[in-house]
C-alpha cells in the first residue's frame, strides 16, 4: 500500500440503520395474515443479501457454525481514533461492522482501549481492526498477547503509522506473519474474494466462492504469507500471473507456544454492505485462532484436495478425438466424450472406439443452443439425440451425460434432461457460485436420480485463441489453471473442442506438456470423468455428519443412508495445534477405524475406505 492511500482514508462511510430493524414491528400482522411463508422466503433472500438475520441460509437451517464463547477482545486504539479525526474520518466506522457481528451472533466481546487492559489477557484473540496509527505501547502489548498465545486477527493496513499519525511502515504486519507487496490498482477487475476451500478460515464456503469487495477508497492490499485462505480475483475467476503467490487472507502460527495470526487485506468498509458470507469467513477464522477444532465432509473422495476433469466436446473435426483419445491413454486417463450425435453418427468407428475406452456423453443433436427453446421442442431434440447415438452403439444406459451446445440452456433443459434420464450436466463457468459441483433438487426426483451440475471451471481453448497464446503461453495457462483448482481445492473441468484440436494446432501441441505435468500431481487431485465425479456428488450426499467440541476431544457422529455403502468417504479436521495430528477411535466396539492423514501444517483428512449404510460415532482427542 502506498503512503498516500493510507493517509486518506474514506471518511464519510457511515452505518445505516437495517431496514428490518424499522419494519419488524409489523411482522407478526403479516404473521397473523397468513404470510408467515412469503415472509421466511423474503428474509431469507435479504440476509443473503446482507441484512442482519439470523442464519437461515441453505447450510445453516439446523444451526450455525460460530465460534464459542470465549475471550474475544476488540481493540478500539484511541491512537487511530485521534488519527482518523485529524485527517476528516471516523474510526468508528471501521469498528461498528464488527460491533455489529458480535451483536448478530451474540457473541460476548470486551471492548477494550487501553494497552494496559491488553497485557492483562492471557488468552483469547484480538481482533485489531484497521488500526492505522498505534503507538509503542499498543504495539508492544500486541505482539506480547500474541506471544503469551493469544490469537492476533489484524486487517488492512493496521501498524502502518507510529503514535503521531507519521509513516511507519510494515513492521508490524510483517510480525503477525504478512508481507505487503503492493496493491490492486484502483481500476483492476480482480475485487472479487475469492475462497480456498476447506481452508481452516473459510470452511463453511464452497472452493471458490466469490466476496465482491466493492469499490472503496481504501485500497486493496496484496499481501504474501504462510498460508492463503483467500485471493483476490476477477469475476470468471482468473488469477493474474504476478499474483499467483499472493492472498487477500492469510494466516500463520510460528510456534506451539505462540499465538496464532490472522491478516485480511482489506479494510470493514469492504463487506460491511453485503455482511452475511464475510460473517461466516470471521466465524471460522475466530474458531482457528481460538484454537477449536472443526470437521466437515470433504468434496473428495480418499483424501484427494481437488479433482480434474477432461473433455472433449466433439463436433466438427471429429476425428481429431482420436489423437485426443490416443493422449488420454498415455496417462491412463477415462476422459469424457460429449458427441454431436448428427455428427457422430457419420463416424461410426470412431465413436465405437470411443465408447469402447471412454465415457461417452451427449453435446445435443445439432450444435444449436437450448436456451429460450419451449419445452416440447427441447425434450424432443433430447429424445432426437438419444436415438441417434443408439443407431450406433448397442447398449447406450450408461450414456446419462450432457452438455449443451454453445453452452446454452436453460432451467427448462435441466428439468427436460432430468425427465429423459440425464444424470449429469456439464454447464457453463457462471452456473454455480462455487467452484465444486451441486445436486439440483426437484420436486419428487430422488437423490439417486438427482441431477448434477459440474461447472466449467479453467479457460478452454476457444478463451485461450482469443489470448492470441503460442504453444508455450497456452501449455503455462493450461498448467495455471489446473494448479489454480489444486490450490483452491476445486473441481478442475477442462473443455476443448474436437475442431480446435487438428494436427499442427497449438492446442494439440500444448496438450502433452500439460498432461506430464497433471501426471505428476496425481498424487493429490482424483483424475475422474465427468459421470463418476457426478455419482461421487450422489453419493457424498448420502453421508450426513454432526460433531461437537468438548474440552480436547471433538465428537463427530456419521449416519450413511440408502443401502449401498459408500466408498471413499473424506472428512477434513482443522488441527488447534500446528502439526499435530490426533487420535481418532470408535466408541462402538468392533467399528471401523479410519486412516488419519495429514494434509499440512493445520489440516487433516480422516479417510474411510468403506462406509455401510447406518450410524458411526467417533472420538478425535487432541493433546494441547
Amino acid at each position: 500500500m502506498s503512503r498516500s492511500s493510507a493517509e486518506e482514508p474514506h471518511s464519510d462511510h457511515r452505518f445505516r440503520r437495517p431496514l428490518f430493524r424499522r419494519v419488524g414491528f409489523y411482522l407478526p400482522f403479516l404473521v397473523i395474515l397468513g404470510l408467515a411463508l412469503p415472509s421466511f422466503v423474503f428474509l431469507l433472500m435479504m440476509q443473503i443479501n446482507g441484512w442482519n438475520l439470523p442464519l437461515l441460509g441453505l447450510q445453516n437451517m439446523a444451526a450455525r457454525t460460530t465460534p464459542a464463547s470465549s475471550n474475544i477482545i476488540l481493540y478500539a486504539s484511541p491512537t487511530s481514533k485521534a488519527y482518523f479525526a485529524t485527517i476528516g474520518g471516523n474510526y468508528d466506522t471501521l469498528l461498528n461492522p464488527w460491533r455489529n457481528y458480535f451483536k448478530e451472533r451474540a457473541l460476548s466481546v470486551t471492548e477494550l482501549s487501553v494497552p494496559a487492559e491488553i497485557n492483562k489477557q492471557t488468552e483469547g484473540v484480538l481482533v485489531v481492526p484497521s488500526a492505522l496509527a498505534l503507538n509503542d505501547q499498543e504495539r508492544s502489548a500486541i505482539m506480547s498477547f500474541k506471544a503469551r498465545g493469544g490469537g492476533i486477527l489484524a486487517t488492512w493496513a493496521t501498524g502502518t503509522r507510529n503514535g503521531a499519525g507519521e509513516w511507519a511502515g510494515w513492521q508490524l504486519i510483517e510480525a503477525l506473519g504478512a508481507k505487503s507487496v503492493g496493491e490492486i490498482p484502483a481500476a483492476s477487475e480482480a475485487r472479487q474474494l475469492t475462497l480456498t476451500g476447506e481452508s481452516p478460515l473459510s470452511f463453511q464456503q464452497p472452493a471458490g466462492a466469490r466476496i465482491w469487495m466493492g469499490k472503496t477508497t481504501e485500497s486493496l492490499l496484496r499481501l504474501t504469507g504462510d498460508a492463503v485462505a483467500a485471493r483476490f480475483m476477477n469475476w470468471p475467476r482468473v488469477l493474474d500471473e504476478s499474483r499467483r503467490q499472493e492472498g487477500a487472507i492469510v494466516y500463520s502460527e510460528d510456534a506451539p507456544d505462540t499465538g496464532r495470526s490472522v491478516v485480511f487485506a482489506f479494510s470493514e468498509t469492504s463487506w460491511e454492505s453485503r455482511p452475511f458470507v464475510p460473517h461466516q469467513v470471521i466465524d471460522d477464522t475466530l474458531k482457528w485462532l481460538l484454537r477449536q477444532p472443526s470437521i466437515i465432509r470433504s468434496a473428495w473422495p480418499n483424501g484427494k484436495i481437488a479433482a480434474q476433469v477432461i473433455e472433449m466436446d466433439t463436433e466438427q473435426g471429429f476425428q481429431n478425438a482420436t489423437a485426443f483419445a490416443s493422449m488420454m491413454k498415455s496417462i491412463d486417463y477415462r476422459a469424457t466424450f460429449y458427441v454431436l450425435t448428427s455428427v457422430a453418427i457419420q463416424f461410426p468407428d470412431v465413436l465405437k472406439a470411443l465408447a469402447k475406452d471412454f465415457e461417452i456423453g451427449y453435446h445435443g443433436d445439432v450444435h444449436v443452443s437450448f436456451k429460450d427453446q419451449p419445452p416440447n421442442t427441447q425434450e424432443q431434440r433430447i429424445v432426437n439425440m438419444r436415438a441417434e447415438l443408439a443407431s450406433v452403439l448397442t447398449d447406450t444406459s450408461k450414456v446419462t451425460g450432457f452438455r449443451a451446445p454453445t453452452e446454452g440452456y436453460d432451467t427448462t433443459t435441466e428439468k427436460v434432461l432430468q425427465k429423459q434420464g440425464i444424470r449429469h450436466h456439464a454447464a457453463d463457468p457462471s452456473r454455480l457460485e462455487g467452484r465444486v459441483p451441486a445436486l439440483i433438487k426437484m420436486d419428487g426426483v430422488a437423490l439417486e436420480d438427482s441431477l448434477v451440475v459440474l461447472a466449467r471451471t479453467q479457460r478452454d481453448d476457444i478463451n485461450l485463441y482469443w489470448e492470441k497464446l503460442d504453444t508455450d503461453q497456452t501449455t503455462k495457462a493450461l498448467i495455471d489453471d489446473f494448479d489454480l483448482a489444486i490450490e483452491t481445492g476445486s473441481l478442475g473441468f477442462l473443455s476443448v473442442h474436437s475442431q480446435n484440436f487438428e494436427e499442427g494446432s497449438v492446442l494439440r501441441a500444448a496438450m502433452p506438456s500439460f498432461l506430464s505435468h497433471v501426471q505428476k500431481k496425481r498424487g493429490n487431485v482424483w483424475l475422474a470423468s465427468s459421470g463418476q465425479v457426478a455419482q461421487w456428488w450422489r453419493d457424498r450426499e448420502r453421508v450426513s455428519m454432526t460433531s461437537a467440541v468438548a474440552g480436547k476431544r471433538l465428537d463427530f457422529n456419521l449416519t450413511v443412508k440408502g443401502d449401498q455403502p459408500v466408498n471413499g468417504v473424506t472428512l477434513t479436521l482443522m488441527l488447534p495445534q500446528k502439526g499435530v495430528l490426533p487420535t481418532v477411535r470408535s466408541t462402538k466396539i468392533g467399528t471401523y477405524v479410519p486412516r488419519i492423514v495429514k494434509l499440512d501444517d493445520f489440516r487433516a483428512v480422516v479417510i474411510f475406505d468403506n462406509l455401510k449404510p447406518g450410524d458411526y460415532v467417533y472420538q478425535a482427542t487432541f493433546s494441547l
